[in-house]
C-alpha cells in the first residue's frame, strides 16, 4: 500500500495563536472604555450643570439690570434673548464634550503599554464587572461609543433612572479606589 503525501493542516486562526494575548487586549479595552466613558459622561454632566447655572445667574443679573434701566419690558427683552442664546452655549459644550471624548480615547490607545502594566492589578477588573451587571438597552460602558449613546447615558443620569444612578455610583467609587500610578 502506498502511503499519498498529505500536508497536515494546521489550524492558523488568529484565535488558537493568540488566545492569551487576544482575551487580555479585550480586558484592557473594556477597562481603558469603562474608565473613559465614565470619565465622559461625569465630565458632560458638570458641564451641563455649568451651563444651567451660567445661564440662570446671567439670565437673571442682565434682566435685573435691564429692568432697572428700561423698566420691565426691557427685562423681559433681554431674559428672552438669554433664554435663545442657551441652545447655542449647550451645543458649544456638547462640541467641546465629543472632542474631550475623542481625546481620551486617543489618549488612552497611545498610552495602551503603560497602561498594560498598571491595569495587571486586579482592581481594575472591577469596573467592567459592575458595567455586565446592568442592561439599558445600549452599547455598553465597556465599548468604544460615539457621542449619541454617550447623550442617551447622560439622559438616564439625568433622568435620575434608579438602575443607572446606582451603576454609575459603583463606577465613580471604582475609578476613586483604584491604586494611582507612580
Amino acid at each position: 500500500m502506498v502511503r499519498k503525501n498529505v500536508p497536515i493542516i494546521k489550524n492558523h486562526s488568529p484565535k488558537s495563536r493568540d488566545a492569551t494575548p487576544q482575551s487580555e487586549t479585550i480586558l484592557e479595552d473594556k477597562i481603558i472604555y469603562a474608565m473613559a466613558n465614565t470619565s465622559v459622561i461625569l465630565m458632560s454632566m458638570m458641564m451641563g450643570l455649568f451651563t444651567q447655572v451660567l445661564g440662570s445667574t446671567m439670565g437673571a443679573m442682565a434682566s435685573g439690570m435691564a429692568e432697572a434701566i428700561g423698566g420691565k419690558e426691557a427685562s423681559e427683552k433681554v431674559d428672552l434673548e438669554i433664554k435663545q442664546g442657551l441652545p447655542e452655549i449647550d451645543e458649544k459644550m456638547k462640541a467641546g464634550i465629543s472632542d474631550l471624548r475623542k481625546e481620551i480615547y486617543a489618549q488612552m490607545n497611545q498610552k495602551r503599554q503603560e497602561l498594560k502594566m498598571v491595569f495587571s492589578d486586579p482592581a481594575f477588573e472591577v469596573g467592567p464587572k459592575i458595567i455586565e451587571k446592568y442592561d439599558f438597552n445600549l452599547p455598553k460602558l465597556t465599548q468604544k461609543l460615539d457621542d449619541d449613546v454617550l447623550s442617551q447615558y447622560s439622559k438616564l443620569l439625568v433622568s435620575e433612572d434608579v438602575r443607572f444612578a446606582k451603576m454609575f455610583k459603583e463606577l465613580t467609587e471604582w475609578i476613586n479606589s483604584l491604586p494611582k500610578p507612580n
